[in-house]
């Protein structure tokens, strides 16, 4: 009797996983104990890790989805307490890590490793380059509604306007001179510009801040005071910004720290529509391990 060899068997389906628990985006495989996308497996891991302290802005009670899972980190942790994701399985996932030959181990005495010194002093320069410091810049002032808040100085918008548009390129100009972000999809580098320009800018702006005369100055050297900047376009923004640009004082940051600072808050996988999360995760590792080591250092 003649053997007929079987049809080989089919491929199994690809496993389908349900929606992300967390914020209903597509799921990547069960992580931490429940099915979650790989935007909320990496906030758990990382605010479980670092031991965050988040606070929200509203009641406590936020709207957790695909759109607004980057806008409360608070609720956003809370969440995925809420659907089952575990503290111990981090944990756990860390130990493991801690058996394995550790590729960091020269860091854990926070001495900088050749690679992290050569990008902390590229994105030193890149900063510097792209933002001249205070003792730099010829300062000027506007008489133009000074002394009382108005909804908007048309005036002072305008130049406003034209100010933070430059400021904007030379953030894109920033960016570029970051070590891997080119490397990264385009569309992936237009989604960290938007996510990041606004905080990046005020940042920028806020260690140009004059305690004394209580005034910010801009890139060409245009300074005004606090109602000024309210009638400017900032408005009911302009007391937070003021209040972080006080709060940064006692930090004495130098350029190195800013454009670490301004680095991590660009380069962030938990950023909403991310085309390749894990590998914008990767890009920012680095620059926090550079960032810690050179704040001990100081």
């Amino acid at each position: 009797e003649e053997l007929v060899p079987s049809p080989p068997s089919p491929l199994p389906p690809p496993r389908v996983y349900k929606p992300c628990f967390v914020c209903q985006d597509k799921s990547s495989g069960y992580h931490y104990g429940v099915s979650a996308c790989e935007g909320c497996k990496g906030f758990f891991r990382r605010s479980i890790q670092k031991n965050m302290v988040y606070t929200c802005h509203r009641d406590k009670n936020c709207v957790i989805n695909k759109v607004t899972r980057n806008r409360c980190q608070y609720c956003r942790l809370q969440k995925c307490f809420e659907v089952g994701m575990s503290k111990e399985s981090v944990r756990n996932d860390r130990n493991k890590k801690k058996k394995e030959p550790s590729k960091q181990e020269s860091t854990e005495n926070y001495e900088m490793t050749a690679e992290l010194d050569d990008l902390t002093e590229k994105i030193r320069k890149a900063h510097q380059e792209t933002f001249p410091s205070l003792c730099q810049l010829g300062k000027y002032t506007t008489n133009s509604s000074a002394d009382h808040r108005v909804r908007l100085d048309l005036g002072l918008w305008d130049k406003f306007s034209e100010l933070a548009t430059k400021c904007i390129i030379k953030i894109v100009e920033f960016a570029k001179r970051l070590p891997g972000f080119t490397s990264l999809t385009i569309a992936d580098q237009i989604t960290l510009l938007k996510a990041a320009c606004l905080d990046i800018l005020i940042l920028r702006i806020c260690t140009r801040y004059t305690p004394e005369q209580d005034t910010m100055t801009f890139s060409d050297g245009l300074t005004l005071n606090r109602t000024q900047m309210h009638n400017a376009g900032f408005g009911p923004l302009t007391d937070l910004v003021f209040t972080f640009a006080n709060q940064l004082l006692p930090l004495e940051m130098d350029d190195t720290e800013t454009g670490l600072l301004s680095a991590i808050c660009l380069i962030c996988g938990d950023r909403q529509d991310l085309e390749e999360p894990m590998k914008v995760d990767k890009l920012q590792e680095p620059l926090l391990e550079a960032l810690k080591i050179y704040i001990r250092k100081r």
